[in-house]
Formats: C-alpha cells, sequence, structure tokens
C-alpha cells in the first residue's frame, strides 16, 4: 500500500492562489479592461523634463 502524500504549507499555497485567479478570471479581471495600479519607487533617480522651448 503507498503512503499518502502529505499536503504541505508549499501545496497549499498553489490551491488558494489558483482559486483565486479563477475567480478573478471569472469577474472579468483578466480580460484588458483593468489597469494594474503600479506604486512609483521613489528609490529610482528621475530627471526633471525640459521645458518646451518657446517661440
Amino acid at each position: 500500500m503507498a503512503k499518502k502524500k502529505r499536503i504541505t504549507k508549499k501545496d497549499l499555497d498553489k490551491i488558494e492562489r489558483a482559486a483565486k485567479r479563477a475567480a478573478q478570471k471569472a469577474a472579468g479581471a483578466l480580460d484588458g479592461r483593468f489597469r494594474p495600479r503600479v506604486v512609483k519607487n521613489k528609490k529610482k533617480y528621475t530627471r526633471k523634463s525640459a521645458p518646451p522651448p518657446e517661440e
């Protein structure tokens, strides 16, 4: 008789994430209508853009 496979936390996490993703797909979250909200990284250096030339 084969040993029973134990469900690890890693496996449980995978199952939960898959279920959550399936629910999001059903709600239409992944069909391109929703944009992800990205928090800008404040540690990265950005230059200020030059003002437009006056004519």
